[in-house]
């Protein structure tokens, strides 16, 4: 039981940021010329890692840019 809730808190994390990020991802990489395919991009996750940008997810990056940046707009954006 002990693990169990921390782990429910990462999948819930992943659940709702990874699509966010994917499409972050997806708007950056689209930016850039077609001879992108070519560059190897890497993110940052929060382990202090590198993740290629197919593999970037929520649960990892949660202490980094493209989540905490989510994370942000989102709650400056959100009028109680």
């Amino acid at each position: 039981m002990v693990k169990l809730v921390p782990r429910g808190y990462t999948a819930t994390a992943d659940a709702y940021l990874t699509p966010h990020i994917k499409a972050y991802l997806a708007s950056f990489v689209a930016g850039f010329d077609d001879d992108i395919s070519k560059v190897e991009i890497s993110f940052m996750q929060s382990d202090g890692g590198l993740a290629p940008a197919d593999s970037f997810c929520g649960f990892r990056a949660v202490l980094s840019g493209p989540a905490g940046g989510y994370i942000g707009y989102a709650k400056t954006a959100h009028t109680p």
